[in-house]
């Protein structure tokens, strides 16, 4: 899956908005899109389990998750407890990823079609073809 390194610290960049998946300030808990700005809340590390990926904030130590049971809407939050994802690559879409809820066709998107307001919410949706649910990985150093 696009050379994920287990232990490695990524920023995720929307291939549609261009904002990076960002741990909100305000309140520690939503995710949200916002430009670029390498900050530890916008470094994740992924730990591989498995086939899966539990993916945690470089800046609380809290973990990507979502609010409730997967499906369309469902808002992607930090969480206490490790979730892990599934990460497919994009195929025809070199260095592009897909992040999963587990047995779903339930993906990360930024919402609004791909809009790169800073502050626009992450959401999970169904499945589609459209570059707002594609994430590109940045190395962080």
């Amino acid at each position: 899956m696009a050379c994920i390194q287990s232990g490695g610290i990524y920023a995720l960049i929307n291939d549609k908005g261009g904002t990076c998946l960002d741990l909100s300030g305000g309140d520690n808990r939503s995710i949200i899109g916002y430009p670029f700005h390498n900050g530890p809340n916008q470094a994740w590390i992924f730990h591989r389990q498995g086939d899966k990926f539990v993916i945690k904030s470089a800046g609380t130590g809290s973990y990507l998750g979502i609010e409730g049971q997967p499906r369309d809407g469902a808002s992607v939050v930090a969480v206490g407890w490790e979730y892990a994802w599934e990460i497919q690559d994009e195929p025809g879409v070199h260095g592009s990823i897909r992040l999963f809820a587990p047995g779903t066709p339930f993906n990360i998107d930024l919402t609004n079609y791909g809009d790169s307001t800073p502050g626009t919410p992450i959401q999970l949706w169904g499945r589609w073809d459209s570059a707002n649910q594609r994430w590109a990985l940045r190395k962080i150093e």
